[in-house]
């Protein structure tokens, strides 16, 4: 009992000087910043007389800059115990360089009477940083010497000189076969932000040079959300030597015939009732409308959740464990192109493949590849299955696939959109019949994959295989080759089930 109470007091001995959070943060406004603005913090529990810290810390995104980070501290004054007001003066501006947006962390924090730590509390903010007039004037007149190639019309879009004074800017025109026409952008939609920019006039479209691509993010009315697409500079969009193509084709074609997966691809259709085929197809449909049109639907995280309620539903009705192992798969899949796309938004992931096919995640990295031939196998385990309740895992599991691996749906037309992800995860179900992996093949891919995935953000893949997605697309012939021409198949072990 006497050496638990004395580590009980060492702990609290080694503790008692960190910092506490025991104020209230409510609000920071406003989001706009321009120079003599007051930024309010609203809050509670703010002691008056006192001298608060205020710690300002976060990315900063400016126009035609690579993002820098921003520790600064302000100096503000308590007027209650739920307000504290800070002045902005044109150092903060000028020490960001102008105008700028900032994404991070406002802390408040007092010290306590002890005088050896802090009460604090702290709030993300994303503020954004306005200039003067006169210096707004004067980027305008500058705006006709930005580089031709990083302008709007190098993405095929025209935007208006019109400021309307919230964010937005609108696009006036869609140049015919353009990166932003395929994409589905049209004349009235609204250009809002530019990676981590917010976009409030035509001049602050200047993507960053030291960049390949950009997230450009925009909105329409009438439709809820913003889609976020995943435009290259004119660098990535020069056309690829054919030579230099297809001698990676002719590689990945190579490996794939040479690899442990060759002895895995065999068909394995079951015989599945029209009726049953005609459910399938319906709740494809169905899971693919939901996915346009349910904004809170559209997130990866809220998918898994509705794959893991269909998955305990399935192994309820069939009392095995298939159900409970596809799910497993299709996580660690999911959870690889998160990591890839670094974000959870399905508009945002969709916008990091891009429209052209060599762009999807089943071919863009080793990573997203492997990711996604385990997803295959996960859909596969469960598809073969007649039952309604094979059905309704298997129809939303092909959706977030289709959505995951080859490009989601063009943002033009939404019913267009619900019928083009229908086709492509129809496709995805009966590809997945063609691919039979064994257990620990499986698993060591999936593993594979995440560690890849988790490797991409300390390691430029594209520079060490700058033609991946070629290779990839003789890996994925040499497969189909194999499982649809019967002399090519080579002979293995049966799999066990």
């Amino acid at each position: 009992m006497r050496a638990v109470l004395f580590s009980l007091l060492l702990l609290t001995a080694c503790s008692g000087y960190d910092d506490l959070a025991l104020l209230e943060l409510e609000s920071v406004e406003p989001p706009e910043i321009e120079p003599g603005t007051i930024l309010r913090i609203r809050g509670n529990g703010f002691p008056l007389g006192r001298s608060p810290q205020i710690v300002l810390r976060g990315d900063v995104f400016r126009p035609g800059t690579p993002k820098q980070s921003l520790d600064a501290e302000l100096l503000g004054q308590v007027r209650s115990d739920s307000l504290i007001e800070v002045p902005i003066g044109a150092e903060l501006l000028d020490a960001l360089g102008g105008r700028a947006t900032l994404d991070g962390e406002l802390r408040v924090g007092f010290r306590a009477a002890d005088e050896q730590r802090d009460v604090f509390a702290a709030e993300r903010v994303r503020l954004d940083f306005l200039p003067d007039t006169a210096s707004q004037l004067m980027a305008e007149a500058a705006d006709d010497h930005v580089e031709a190639a990083l302008q709007p019309s190098a993405f095929g879009i025209t935007l208006s000189h019109e400021e309307l004074g919230t964010p937005g800017v609108r696009v006036t025109a869609v140049e015919p076969g353009s990166l932003a026409d395929r994409q589905g952008v049209l004349p009235e939609d609204r250009v809002v932000g530019l990676d981590g920019l917010t976009i409030y006039a035509r001049r602050d479209f200047e993507p960053d040079p030291s960049r390949s691509d950009s997230t450009v993010f925009v909105r329409r009315d009438g439709l809820r959300g913003v889609h976020a697409l995943r435009w290259p500079h004119e660098a990535t969009t020069q056309a690829a030597d054919p030579l230099e193509l297809t001698v990676f084709v002719l590689l990945g074609l190579l490996f794939a015939w040479i690899s442990p997966l060759a002895l895995s691809v065999r068909p394995h259709y079951a015989q599945i009732p029209r009726t049953a085929w005609a459910a399938r197809l319906g709740l494809v449909a169905a899971f693919s409308a939901l996915m346009l049109f349910v904004p809170t639907l559209q997130w990866a995280t809220m998918w898994i959740l509705g794959l893991g309620t269909f998955a305990a539903l399935f192994a309820l009705a069939t009392r095995e464990r298939l159900g409970t192992q596809s799910l497993a798969f299709a996580v660690g899949s999911v959870l690889s192109v998160m990591l890839l796309a670094q974000t959870a938004s399905i508009a945002e992931i969709i916008g990091a493949q891009g429209p052209e096919a060599l762009r999807w995640y089943a071919f863009q990295s080793p990573a997203s590849v492997l990711a996604f031939v385990v997803y295959l196998h996960a859909l596969g385990l469960v598809s073969a299955r007649p039952r309604l309740s094979a059905s309704l895992y298997a129809a939303p599991a092909a959706v977030l696939g289709a959505v995951l691996f080859v490009g989601g749906w063009p943002l033009a037309d939404p019913w267009l959109g619900v019928a083009v992800l229908s086709v492509k995860a129809v496709l995805l179900l009966l590809a997945a019949g063609a691919l039979q992996l064994r257990q620990r093949l499986a698993l060591g891919i999936g593993f594979t994959a995440l560690a890849l995935a988790m490797a991409g953000w300390l390691i430029d893949f594209d520079a060490l295989v700058p033609q991946w997605s070629a290779m990839s697309v003789g890996v994925i012939c040499a497969l189909v080759l194999r499982a649809v021409v019967p002399p090519l198949r080579r002979v293995s072990a049966p799999v066990p089930a």
